[in-house]
């Protein structure tokens, strides 16, 4: 009966601290979950574990700041109970000069192996963000949805989402190109690259100003490194000087057709 009476008591004892540590705990505790390597910065923490604010949530790699911004959680309840807590999570950016704010918002599953699980997952985020190059600018808003993303034992093994580029823009001293809306989508390729795939044929009947039909596909590497490779076709509509530009960066194939193809230098 003693020994009943003690394991009742270590049991209501290790339950009040989970309790305590989940919904009581100053939220400051999850800067002490993070490696000492993380890429991950949160200040100005607020709030506790089961719901708390970072006013400023930083993602740096080489000690370059690629986004920040004000990040919002909170865990939910029966998520516990499965033992694979998943928290809701909301975040919104600081802004890039002269550029609207950029929004994620998703819920972020950890199972009892460490597996990582994104899904439903939205952004709504400014071009300008994806390509930061003093000569040439993206221009418009790229939103869309995350369905799934999982990551495991350092690798990537599933990811599925699609999205719109808005009010799509290339920009450059020399060049003002607008391509209005463009359709994409993404998928894994392997452990460590994804394919990214773009295609606005769908639209040009709705979009008679649009000056090319763009037919994409992107191989990125989670390092960084790309492989792109572009079909362009001229319209009607297309300007003589974006003929003169394709005439130079890319390869004609007859009939307005154009090809491009890029690399990430090694």
């Amino acid at each position: 009966m003693a020994r009943r009476t003690k394991t009742k008591a270590l049991l209501l004892l290790l339950a009040f601290t989970l309790i305590w540590i989940v919904v009581l705990a100053p939220a400051a505790v999850m800067t002490r979950l993070l490696p000492a390597n993380a890429p991950l910065v949160l200040q100005g923490i607020t709030g506790t574990v089961w719901s708390g604010v970072a006013a400023q949530a930083a993602l740096a790699e080489s000690g370059q700041v690629l986004v920040q911004g004000r990040l919002a959680w909170r865990v939910r309840p029966l998520s516990l109970l499965r033992l694979s807590p998943c928290v809701e999570l909301t975040f919104v950016d600081s802004g890039l000069p002269a550029a609207p704010q950029g929004t994620v918002a998703g819920t972020a599953c950890v199972t009892a192996g460490g597996d990582l699980t994104l899904r439903d997952v939205t952004f709504d985020l400014p071009a300008a963000y994806f390509l930061r190059s003093a000569d040439l600018r993206l221009g418009g808003e790229i939103s869309g949805l995350l369905t799934t993303l999982t990551w495991q034992a350092g690798s990537l093994t599933a990811l599925h989402g699609q999205g719109l580029w808005s009010n799509a823009g290339i920009l450059s001293d020399a060049l003002n190109l607008t391509l209005q809306t463009l359709p994409f989508s993404f998928r894994r390729d392997s452990d460590d690259s994804i394919i990214v795939q773009l295609d606005n044929g769908d639209l040009l009947a709705q979009q008679r100003d649009t000056p090319l039909h763009v037919a994409l596909q992107s191989t990125v590497t989670l390092d960084g490194s790309f492989h792109t490779r572009a079909e362009l076709t001229v319209q009607s509509q297309t300007a003589d000087s974006v003929i003169e530009l394709l005439d130079v960066v890319a390869e004609p194939q007859g009939a307005g057709l154009y090809t491009l193809e890029l690399r990430s230098q090694p």
